[in-house]
């Protein structure tokens, strides 16, 4: 079951920096302040671009993670939230404000989809309905939001 757990990981997080990494080819510069602050589409790029990166970092680290390691994988899981998180508050610029909508609720559910994994991975329950179907809202999400942007 580990092995699979991680197998989706692996799945859902190359899903996932597929998708964002549309959105970040604008590039962009600058670091920008999340929150009620909305952002300038430099910043708005930039913070997708850093998402993209974290994701593409992520991938790297998931590697090294020894699929019998549950407190690992736990910990990794977890970590994986906090970007996802971040960019889905972000507040975004006009240009990308419906783009965005679509990204927070792929964000949304990848963070449920995260806690449902650490769930499973504590009690050996895993709703397979629920969980394929936020990775259809995940990956639909993402990609109808990153061709609003084309």
């Amino acid at each position: 079951m580990r092995n699979k757990l991680m197998k989706r990981i692996a799945l859902l997080l190359s899903v996932a920096v597929m998708s964002v990494s549309v959105v970040a080819c604008g590039g962009g510069k600058g670091d920008a302040e999340q929150g009620e602050t909305t952002l300038t589409e430099e910043e708005y790029e930039a913070k997708a671009q850093e998402l993209g990166e974290k994701l593409n970092s992520a991938m790297t680290d998931a590697s090294s993670i020894d699929p019998n390691d549950v407190d690992a994988a736990k910990e990794f899981i977890a970590g994986l939230k906090d970007p996802f998180i971040e960019f889905g508050s972000l507040k975004a610029p006009e240009k990308y404000a419906a783009a965005h909508e679509k990204f927070k609720s792929g964000c949304d559910a990848m963070v449920e989809y995260l806690d449902m994994m650490v769930s499973a991975m504590d009690t050996g329950d895993i709703d397979m309905e629920k969980m394929t179907s936020l990775i259809t809202t995940i990956q639909n999400d993402f990609t109808e939001g990153a061709s609003m942007l084309e």
